[in-house]
Protein backbone atom coordinates (compact mmCIF):
# COMPACT_ATOMS: atom_id res chain seq x y z
CA UNK A 1 0.00 0.00 0.00
CA UNK A 2 2.70 2.37 0.77
CA UNK A 3 4.53 1.90 -2.29
CA UNK A 4 1.55 3.40 -3.80
CA UNK A 5 1.46 6.78 -2.35
CA UNK A 6 4.71 9.17 -3.70
CA UNK A 7 8.01 9.34 -1.98
CA UNK A 8 7.40 12.79 -0.91
CA UNK A 9 4.23 12.15 0.41
CA UNK A 10 5.63 9.67 2.69
CA UNK A 11 8.16 11.88 3.59
CA UNK A 12 7.62 13.43 7.06
CA UNK A 13 9.73 16.20 6.42
CA UNK A 14 7.98 17.07 3.41
CA UNK A 15 4.31 15.74 3.73
CA UNK A 16 3.37 18.95 5.56
CA UNK A 17 3.87 21.51 2.87
CA UNK A 18 1.93 19.34 0.83
CA UNK A 19 -0.76 18.39 2.64
CA UNK A 20 -0.87 22.50 3.08
CA UNK A 21 -0.97 22.95 -0.44
CA UNK A 22 -3.51 20.09 -0.97
CA UNK A 23 -5.59 21.86 0.97
CA UNK A 24 -6.05 25.18 -0.40
CA UNK A 25 -6.37 23.55 -4.13
CA UNK A 26 -9.30 21.76 -2.13
CA UNK A 27 -10.53 24.23 -1.08
CA UNK A 28 -11.01 26.27 -4.08
CA UNK A 29 -12.05 22.84 -6.22
CA UNK A 30 -14.49 22.62 -3.95
CA UNK A 31 -15.88 26.50 -3.69
CA UNK A 32 -15.98 25.69 -7.60
CA UNK A 33 -17.75 22.65 -7.99
CA UNK A 34 -21.39 23.49 -6.96
CA UNK A 35 -21.23 26.42 -9.94
CA UNK A 36 -19.29 26.01 -12.91
CA UNK A 37 -21.89 24.63 -15.84
CA UNK A 38 -21.83 25.04 -19.73
CA UNK A 39 -23.96 23.79 -22.43
CA UNK A 40 -20.71 21.35 -23.42
CA UNK A 41 -21.06 19.86 -19.73
CA UNK A 42 -24.37 18.88 -19.84
CA UNK A 43 -24.10 17.54 -23.44
CA UNK A 44 -21.90 15.10 -22.33
CA UNK A 45 -23.68 14.20 -19.49
CA UNK A 46 -26.88 13.58 -21.58
CA UNK A 47 -25.04 11.28 -23.58
CA UNK A 48 -23.92 10.02 -20.66
CA UNK A 49 -27.44 9.16 -18.87
CA UNK A 50 -28.47 7.44 -22.34
CA UNK A 51 -26.39 4.69 -21.62
CA UNK A 52 -26.74 4.79 -17.86
CA UNK A 53 -30.46 4.70 -17.43
CA UNK A 54 -31.66 3.85 -21.27
CA UNK A 55 -29.41 1.01 -22.03
CA UNK A 56 -28.73 3.01 -25.44
CA UNK A 57 -26.03 4.67 -27.25
CA UNK A 58 -26.66 8.01 -28.19
CA UNK A 59 -25.64 7.29 -31.94
CA UNK A 60 -25.65 10.99 -33.64
CA UNK A 61 -22.07 11.95 -31.67
CA UNK A 62 -20.02 8.94 -31.22
CA UNK A 63 -16.96 10.35 -30.13
CA UNK A 64 -14.57 9.62 -27.18
CA UNK A 65 -16.83 7.06 -25.77
CA UNK A 66 -14.70 5.81 -23.29
CA UNK A 67 -15.21 8.72 -21.33
CA UNK A 68 -19.09 8.45 -22.06
CA UNK A 69 -18.67 5.02 -20.38
CA UNK A 70 -17.29 6.10 -17.49
CA UNK A 71 -19.39 9.34 -17.26
CA UNK A 72 -22.32 6.57 -17.27
CA UNK A 73 -20.98 4.64 -14.39
CA UNK A 74 -20.21 7.48 -12.13
CA UNK A 75 -24.00 8.27 -13.21
CA UNK A 76 -24.74 5.18 -10.93
CA UNK A 77 -22.20 5.78 -8.40
CA UNK A 78 -23.89 9.19 -7.50
CA UNK A 79 -26.93 8.05 -8.23
CA UNK A 80 -28.42 8.21 -4.52
CA UNK A 81 -27.79 11.65 -3.83
CA UNK A 82 -28.84 12.98 -7.37
CA UNK A 83 -32.72 13.87 -8.35
CA UNK A 84 -35.10 11.82 -10.68
CA UNK A 85 -33.11 11.08 -13.70
CA UNK A 86 -35.98 11.77 -15.55
CA UNK A 87 -35.87 15.63 -13.94
CA UNK A 88 -32.53 16.01 -14.51
CA UNK A 89 -31.86 14.59 -18.12
CA UNK A 90 -35.00 16.48 -19.91
CA UNK A 91 -35.30 15.88 -23.88
CA UNK A 92 -32.04 18.06 -25.44
CA UNK A 93 -34.04 19.75 -27.53
CA UNK A 94 -31.72 22.16 -27.73
CA UNK A 95 -29.98 19.50 -29.52
CA UNK A 96 -31.52 20.70 -33.16
CA UNK A 97 -29.94 24.28 -33.17
CA UNK A 98 -27.33 23.92 -30.37
CA UNK A 99 -25.62 27.67 -30.33
CA UNK A 100 -28.48 29.30 -30.70
CA UNK A 101 -30.92 27.59 -27.56
CA UNK A 102 -28.36 26.29 -25.50
CA UNK A 103 -27.94 29.35 -23.44
CA UNK A 104 -31.78 28.72 -22.31
CA UNK A 105 -30.84 25.31 -21.28
CA UNK A 106 -27.85 26.24 -19.18
CA UNK A 107 -29.70 28.95 -17.58
CA UNK A 108 -32.91 26.77 -16.77
CA UNK A 109 -30.25 24.52 -15.55
CA UNK A 110 -29.04 26.79 -13.19
CA UNK A 111 -31.79 28.18 -11.66
CA UNK A 112 -33.61 24.62 -10.75
CA UNK A 113 -32.98 24.20 -6.68
CA UNK A 114 -31.15 21.05 -7.44
CA UNK A 115 -28.54 22.65 -9.54
CA UNK A 116 -25.27 22.90 -6.74
CA UNK A 117 -26.05 19.24 -5.52
CA UNK A 118 -26.03 17.86 -8.86
CA UNK A 119 -22.89 19.88 -10.42
CA UNK A 120 -21.32 19.17 -7.37
CA UNK A 121 -21.70 15.28 -6.94
CA UNK A 122 -20.67 14.81 -11.42
CA UNK A 123 -17.34 17.39 -10.82
CA UNK A 124 -16.57 14.51 -8.34
CA UNK A 125 -15.47 11.99 -11.28
CA UNK A 126 -13.43 15.26 -12.36
CA UNK A 127 -12.04 15.70 -9.23
CA UNK A 128 -10.60 11.98 -8.70
CA UNK A 129 -8.97 12.20 -12.22
CA UNK A 130 -7.79 15.86 -11.10
CA UNK A 131 -6.25 14.34 -7.71
CA UNK A 132 -4.91 11.07 -9.48
CA UNK A 133 -2.81 13.18 -12.15
CA UNK A 134 -1.70 15.16 -9.31
CA UNK A 135 -0.43 12.14 -7.35
CA UNK A 136 0.87 11.02 -10.49
CA UNK A 137 3.30 13.86 -10.92
CA UNK A 138 4.58 14.05 -7.26
CA UNK A 139 6.00 10.60 -8.75
CA UNK A 140 7.42 12.31 -11.39
CA UNK A 141 9.17 15.29 -9.74
CA UNK A 142 10.03 13.61 -6.27
CA UNK A 143 13.48 12.43 -7.26
CA UNK A 144 14.55 16.28 -7.60
CA UNK A 145 14.02 17.27 -3.99
CA UNK A 146 11.55 19.09 -2.07
CA UNK A 147 11.84 22.92 -2.90
CA UNK A 148 11.26 21.42 -6.49
CA UNK A 149 8.28 19.04 -5.76
CA UNK A 150 6.78 21.49 -3.40
CA UNK A 151 6.83 24.07 -6.49
CA UNK A 152 5.70 21.97 -9.04
CA UNK A 153 2.76 20.51 -6.74
CA UNK A 154 2.12 24.26 -5.62
CA UNK A 155 1.88 24.59 -9.08
CA UNK A 156 -0.91 21.78 -9.85
CA UNK A 157 -2.91 22.68 -6.94
CA UNK A 158 -3.27 26.00 -8.18
CA UNK A 159 -3.11 25.75 -12.08
CA UNK A 160 -5.75 28.50 -13.32
CA UNK A 161 -6.18 26.94 -16.56
CA UNK A 162 -6.84 23.58 -14.78
CA UNK A 163 -9.14 24.74 -12.38
CA UNK A 164 -10.99 26.81 -15.02
CA UNK A 165 -11.78 23.72 -17.57
CA UNK A 166 -12.17 21.18 -14.87
CA UNK A 167 -14.83 23.22 -12.66
CA UNK A 168 -15.87 26.92 -14.29
CA UNK A 169 -16.25 24.99 -17.59
CA UNK A 170 -16.92 21.83 -16.45
CA UNK A 171 -15.26 19.45 -19.08
CA UNK A 172 -13.52 16.26 -18.35
CA UNK A 173 -10.21 16.80 -19.61
CA UNK A 174 -8.24 15.24 -16.44
CA UNK A 175 -9.81 11.62 -17.22
CA UNK A 176 -7.97 11.77 -20.39
CA UNK A 177 -4.64 14.19 -18.51
CA UNK A 178 -4.17 11.55 -16.02
CA UNK A 179 -3.56 8.55 -17.96
CA UNK A 180 -1.32 10.11 -20.03
CA UNK A 181 0.60 11.16 -17.06
CA UNK A 182 0.62 7.24 -15.56
CA UNK A 183 1.72 6.27 -18.59
CA UNK A 184 4.72 8.70 -18.64
CA UNK A 185 5.12 7.55 -15.67
CA UNK A 186 4.91 3.48 -16.49
CA UNK A 187 7.40 4.46 -19.04
CA UNK A 188 10.18 6.05 -16.69
CA UNK A 189 9.79 3.11 -14.61
CA UNK A 190 10.19 0.96 -17.33
CA UNK A 191 6.74 -0.90 -17.40
CA UNK A 192 6.63 -0.55 -20.51
CA UNK A 193 3.41 -2.33 -22.05
CA UNK A 194 1.50 -0.94 -19.42
CA UNK A 195 2.41 2.68 -20.65
CA UNK A 196 0.83 1.66 -23.92
CA UNK A 197 -2.09 0.05 -22.48
CA UNK A 198 -2.74 3.66 -19.86
CA UNK A 199 -1.99 5.84 -23.47
CA UNK A 200 -3.83 3.70 -25.37
CA UNK A 201 -7.19 4.23 -22.98
CA UNK A 202 -6.25 8.26 -22.88
CA UNK A 203 -7.17 7.89 -26.51
CA UNK A 204 -10.35 6.58 -25.52
CA UNK A 205 -10.88 9.53 -23.42
CA UNK A 206 -10.25 12.27 -25.52
CA UNK A 207 -8.54 11.91 -29.36
CA UNK A 208 -5.57 13.96 -28.84
CA UNK A 209 -3.43 11.51 -26.95
CA UNK A 210 -3.23 9.54 -30.59
CA UNK A 211 -0.84 11.90 -32.18
CA UNK A 212 1.32 11.13 -28.96
CA UNK A 213 1.01 7.45 -29.84
CA UNK A 214 3.77 7.11 -32.62
CA UNK A 215 6.08 9.78 -30.39
CA UNK A 216 6.27 7.55 -27.62
CA UNK A 217 6.31 3.85 -29.46
CA UNK A 218 9.45 5.68 -30.60
CA UNK A 219 11.64 6.35 -27.20
CA UNK A 220 9.99 3.89 -24.71
CA UNK A 221 9.69 0.65 -26.50
CA UNK A 222 13.37 -0.02 -27.01
CA UNK A 223 15.03 -2.03 -23.65
CA UNK A 224 16.98 -0.15 -21.48
CA UNK A 225 20.73 0.46 -22.72
CA UNK A 226 19.76 -1.31 -26.17
CA UNK A 227 21.87 0.11 -29.04
CA UNK A 228 20.15 2.48 -31.53
CA UNK A 229 19.34 0.58 -34.99
CA UNK A 230 16.70 -0.43 -37.30
CA UNK A 231 16.23 -3.88 -35.58
CA UNK A 232 13.91 -1.60 -33.25
CA UNK A 233 11.22 -1.38 -35.81
CA UNK A 234 9.50 -4.32 -34.73
CA UNK A 235 9.53 -3.35 -30.73
CA UNK A 236 7.82 0.04 -31.30
CA UNK A 237 5.09 -1.51 -34.13
CA UNK A 238 4.33 -3.59 -31.34
CA UNK A 239 3.76 -0.71 -28.49
CA UNK A 240 1.97 1.49 -30.80
CA UNK A 241 -0.59 -1.54 -31.63
CA UNK A 242 -1.08 -1.89 -28.35
CA UNK A 243 -1.90 1.23 -27.57
CA UNK A 244 -4.40 1.33 -30.11
CA UNK A 245 -5.95 -1.52 -29.20
CA UNK A 246 -8.57 0.47 -27.20
CA UNK A 247 -9.40 2.72 -29.62
CA UNK A 248 -10.00 -0.09 -31.70
CA UNK A 249 -12.32 -1.72 -29.52
CA UNK A 250 -13.77 1.29 -29.11
CA UNK A 251 -14.76 2.25 -32.24
CA UNK A 252 -15.81 -1.58 -33.15
CA UNK A 253 -18.16 -1.41 -29.81
CA UNK A 254 -19.74 1.62 -31.51
CA UNK A 255 -20.16 -0.47 -34.59
CA UNK A 256 -22.21 -3.23 -32.90
CA UNK A 257 -23.85 -1.34 -30.62
CA UNK A 258 -25.05 2.37 -32.53
CA UNK A 259 -24.16 0.41 -36.10
CA UNK A 260 -21.62 3.29 -36.85
CA UNK A 261 -17.89 2.94 -36.50
CA UNK A 262 -17.83 6.47 -35.39
CA UNK A 263 -14.91 8.38 -33.45
CA UNK A 264 -11.98 9.14 -36.35
CA UNK A 265 -15.15 8.86 -39.02
CA UNK A 266 -17.26 11.36 -36.70
CA UNK A 267 -14.67 14.28 -35.96
CA UNK A 268 -13.92 13.91 -39.79
CA UNK A 269 -17.52 15.07 -40.50
CA UNK A 270 -17.55 18.04 -37.98
CA UNK A 271 -15.48 21.68 -37.30
CA UNK A 272 -13.20 19.34 -35.04
CA UNK A 273 -11.41 17.35 -37.30
CA UNK A 274 -10.37 20.34 -39.16
CA UNK A 275 -8.51 22.28 -36.33
CA UNK A 276 -5.28 20.07 -36.79
CA UNK A 277 -5.03 21.69 -40.32
CA UNK A 278 -6.41 25.41 -39.78
CA UNK A 279 -2.86 26.85 -39.71
CA UNK A 280 -1.46 26.50 -42.99
CA UNK A 281 1.31 27.91 -44.99
CA UNK A 282 -0.55 29.36 -48.56
CA UNK A 283 1.00 27.40 -51.49
CA UNK A 284 1.09 28.71 -54.76
CA UNK A 285 -0.48 26.26 -56.47
CA UNK A 286 -2.67 23.18 -55.32
CA UNK A 287 -1.95 22.17 -52.00
CA UNK A 288 -0.74 23.95 -48.74
CA UNK A 289 1.40 23.39 -45.84
CA UNK A 290 -0.20 22.51 -42.36
CA UNK A 291 2.40 23.57 -39.94
CA UNK A 292 1.23 21.61 -36.85
CA UNK A 293 1.61 18.78 -39.31
CA UNK A 294 5.22 20.06 -40.54
CA UNK A 295 6.18 19.82 -37.00
CA UNK A 296 5.20 17.12 -35.39
CA UNK A 297 6.54 15.29 -38.19
CA UNK A 298 9.75 16.64 -37.70
CA UNK A 299 9.42 15.82 -34.52
CA UNK A 300 8.81 12.22 -35.31
CA UNK A 301 11.73 12.46 -37.69
CA UNK A 302 14.05 13.64 -35.41
CA UNK A 303 13.52 11.18 -32.88
CA UNK A 304 13.13 8.26 -34.96
CA UNK A 305 16.68 9.17 -36.86
CA UNK A 306 18.36 9.04 -33.37
CA UNK A 307 16.43 6.16 -31.99
CA UNK A 308 17.52 4.39 -35.41
CA UNK A 309 20.85 5.18 -35.51
CA UNK A 310 20.53 7.40 -38.89
CA UNK A 311 22.09 10.73 -37.19
CA UNK A 312 22.81 11.81 -33.64
CA UNK A 313 24.77 9.86 -31.25
CA UNK A 314 22.46 7.00 -29.33
CA UNK A 315 19.25 6.11 -28.36
CA UNK A 316 16.61 9.42 -26.95
CA UNK A 317 16.75 8.20 -23.25
CA UNK A 318 12.88 7.54 -21.53
CA UNK A 319 13.66 10.10 -19.32
CA UNK A 320 13.85 13.03 -21.96
CA UNK A 321 10.41 11.72 -23.64
CA UNK A 322 8.10 14.15 -20.93
CA UNK A 323 10.61 17.12 -22.63
CA UNK A 324 9.74 16.00 -26.28
CA UNK A 325 5.81 15.77 -25.35
CA UNK A 326 5.60 18.95 -23.79
CA UNK A 327 7.15 20.17 -27.50
CA UNK A 328 3.91 18.29 -29.06
CA UNK A 329 1.65 20.00 -26.67
CA UNK A 330 3.10 23.53 -27.07
CA UNK A 331 2.83 23.07 -31.08
CA UNK A 332 -0.73 21.40 -30.94
CA UNK A 333 -2.17 24.87 -29.19
CA UNK A 334 0.39 27.35 -31.26
CA UNK A 335 -0.45 25.98 -34.78
CA UNK A 336 -3.91 24.37 -34.73
CA UNK A 337 -7.33 25.95 -33.21
CA UNK A 338 -8.98 25.05 -29.99
CA UNK A 339 -11.29 25.90 -26.84
CA UNK A 340 -9.07 27.57 -23.90
CA UNK A 341 -9.95 24.96 -21.73
CA UNK A 342 -8.10 22.29 -24.15
CA UNK A 343 -4.94 23.86 -22.65
CA UNK A 344 -5.44 22.57 -19.64
CA UNK A 345 -3.58 19.28 -21.49
CA UNK A 346 -0.31 21.48 -21.14
CA UNK A 347 -0.40 21.73 -17.57
CA UNK A 348 1.35 17.86 -16.52
CA UNK A 349 4.38 19.02 -18.92
CA UNK A 350 4.59 22.56 -17.26
CA UNK A 351 4.53 20.97 -13.44
CA UNK A 352 7.17 18.39 -14.65
CA UNK A 353 9.08 21.75 -16.46
CA UNK A 354 8.77 23.21 -12.66
CA UNK A 355 10.05 20.69 -10.85
CA UNK A 356 12.41 18.97 -13.17
CA UNK A 357 14.16 22.23 -15.11
CA UNK A 358 14.36 24.81 -12.45
CA UNK A 359 16.54 26.52 -14.87
CA UNK A 360 13.96 27.59 -16.77
CA UNK A 361 12.88 30.08 -14.77
CA UNK A 362 10.39 31.68 -17.73
CA UNK A 363 8.26 28.65 -17.91
CA UNK A 364 5.63 29.75 -15.47
CA UNK A 365 5.39 33.30 -16.57
CA UNK A 366 5.25 32.53 -19.71
CA UNK A 367 2.32 29.77 -19.55
CA UNK A 368 0.32 32.22 -17.14
CA UNK A 369 0.33 34.51 -20.34
CA UNK A 370 -0.51 31.30 -22.38
CA UNK A 371 -3.49 31.04 -19.94
CA UNK A 372 -4.47 34.81 -19.85
CA UNK A 373 -4.41 35.55 -23.65
CA UNK A 374 -6.44 31.95 -23.98
CA UNK A 375 -9.00 32.65 -21.59
CA UNK A 376 -8.95 36.86 -23.61
CA UNK A 377 -9.55 35.36 -26.55
CA UNK A 378 -11.71 32.90 -25.68
CA UNK A 379 -13.97 35.93 -24.37
CA UNK A 380 -13.79 37.63 -27.48
CA UNK A 381 -14.87 34.30 -29.27
CA UNK A 382 -17.43 32.83 -26.75
CA UNK A 383 -18.70 35.41 -24.79
CA UNK A 384 -19.33 35.44 -21.20
CA UNK A 385 -20.67 32.06 -21.37
CA UNK A 386 -17.49 30.59 -22.28
CA UNK A 387 -15.82 32.69 -19.05
CA UNK A 388 -17.57 34.07 -16.46
CA UNK A 389 -20.85 33.18 -17.07
CA UNK A 390 -19.59 29.22 -16.55
CA UNK A 391 -20.73 30.12 -12.63
CA UNK A 392 -23.65 30.76 -13.75
CA UNK A 393 -25.71 28.65 -10.97
CA UNK A 394 -23.91 30.83 -8.19
CA UNK A 395 -26.25 33.65 -9.74
CA UNK A 396 -27.38 35.51 -12.07
CA UNK A 397 -24.98 38.32 -11.73
CA UNK A 398 -21.99 36.18 -13.36
CA UNK A 399 -23.74 36.53 -16.79
CA UNK A 400 -23.65 40.31 -16.26
CA UNK A 401 -20.28 40.64 -15.67
CA UNK A 402 -19.96 41.44 -19.46
CA UNK A 403 -17.23 40.39 -22.25
CA UNK A 404 -14.61 41.60 -24.82
CA UNK A 405 -17.11 40.22 -27.57
CA UNK A 406 -19.95 42.15 -26.03
CA UNK A 407 -17.74 45.06 -26.02
CA UNK A 408 -16.77 44.70 -29.51
CA UNK A 409 -20.10 42.58 -30.61
CA UNK A 410 -20.92 46.44 -32.92
CA UNK A 411 -17.49 46.82 -34.68
CA UNK A 412 -17.12 43.33 -36.17
CA UNK A 413 -13.71 44.44 -38.34
CA UNK A 414 -11.91 45.75 -34.19
CA UNK A 415 -13.52 42.41 -32.70
CA UNK A 416 -11.12 40.47 -35.55
CA UNK A 417 -8.39 42.30 -35.21
CA UNK A 418 -8.29 42.19 -31.31
CA UNK A 419 -8.84 38.24 -31.62
CA UNK A 420 -6.41 37.76 -34.25
CA UNK A 421 -3.70 40.01 -31.78
CA UNK A 422 -4.79 37.22 -28.91
CA UNK A 423 -3.94 34.37 -30.64
CA UNK A 424 -0.65 36.25 -32.32
CA UNK A 425 0.24 36.97 -28.79
CA UNK A 426 -0.57 33.20 -27.80
CA UNK A 427 1.43 31.80 -29.98
CA UNK A 428 4.45 34.47 -29.44
CA UNK A 429 4.15 33.08 -25.64
CA UNK A 430 4.19 29.23 -26.84
CA UNK A 431 7.58 29.28 -28.62
CA UNK A 432 8.94 31.26 -25.83
CA UNK A 433 7.78 28.35 -23.66
CA UNK A 434 9.25 25.90 -26.09
CA UNK A 435 12.63 27.78 -26.72
CA UNK A 436 14.47 25.96 -23.30
CA UNK A 437 13.33 22.62 -24.38
CA UNK A 438 14.54 22.65 -28.30
CA UNK A 439 18.03 24.44 -26.99
CA UNK A 440 18.10 21.47 -24.37
CA UNK A 441 17.57 19.21 -26.82
CA UNK A 442 19.57 20.22 -29.31
CA UNK A 443 22.80 20.08 -27.05
CA UNK A 444 21.80 16.91 -25.78
CA UNK A 445 21.71 15.31 -28.93
CA UNK A 446 25.65 17.08 -29.98
CA UNK A 447 26.74 16.31 -26.69
CA UNK A 448 25.99 12.28 -26.52
CA UNK A 449 29.00 10.25 -26.89
CA UNK A 450 29.86 8.76 -30.04
CA UNK A 451 29.19 5.59 -28.65
CA UNK A 452 25.59 6.15 -27.69
CA UNK A 453 26.99 5.96 -23.86
CA UNK A 454 24.75 7.89 -21.27
CA UNK A 455 22.06 7.67 -18.80
CA UNK A 456 18.73 5.16 -20.32
CA UNK A 457 16.48 7.63 -17.95
CA UNK A 458 18.45 10.45 -17.80
CA UNK A 459 19.85 11.09 -20.99
CA UNK A 460 24.06 12.33 -21.49
CA UNK A 461 26.26 13.84 -18.89
CA UNK A 462 25.73 16.96 -20.75
CA UNK A 463 22.44 17.16 -21.47
CA UNK A 464 18.97 16.00 -19.57
CA UNK A 465 21.42 14.00 -16.62
CA UNK A 466 23.27 16.87 -15.77
CA UNK A 467 20.35 19.41 -15.86
CA UNK A 468 18.48 16.84 -13.42
CA UNK A 469 21.41 16.81 -11.19
CA UNK A 470 22.16 19.97 -11.02
CA UNK A 471 18.62 20.69 -10.29
CA UNK A 472 18.49 18.20 -7.59
CA UNK A 473 21.48 20.00 -6.21
CA UNK A 474 19.86 23.46 -6.32
CA UNK A 475 16.72 22.13 -4.49
CA UNK A 476 18.51 21.12 -1.04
Amino acid sequence: MSAAVPAPLRDRAQRPALLGWLGVGLAIRLALMPFGVTADMLAVWWRSHRIAYDGEVFGEYLVNMGAHAVHAAWLRVVDPVLPDPDVVWSDPWFFDDFIALAPQVVREFAAAEWAPQTLFALKGLYLLADLGAGVALLALVGPMGARLTRRAWAFWMLSPIGLYATYAFGRYEMLAVALVVAAVLAAERRRVWLAALLLGLAVTMRGYPLLLVPLMALMVAPRDHEPAGAHLVPRQLAWAGLAVVPFAATMALNQALAGRVGEVARLSQSRTGGTLTAVSWPVDGDGQIYLFVLVLAVMLGAVAGRQWGWWGAGRVPVGEAWVWLLLAHVALFALSTWGAHYVAWLTPFVALAIGRRPAWRGVLWLHLLQVLLALAWFDAVGGPGTTTGTLLAAGPAAEQLGSLRELLLTAPGTAAQVQGVLRTGFVAASALLAAPAVVELWRGWRAVSPDGGGDALGGSVSGPAASDAAARRQSR
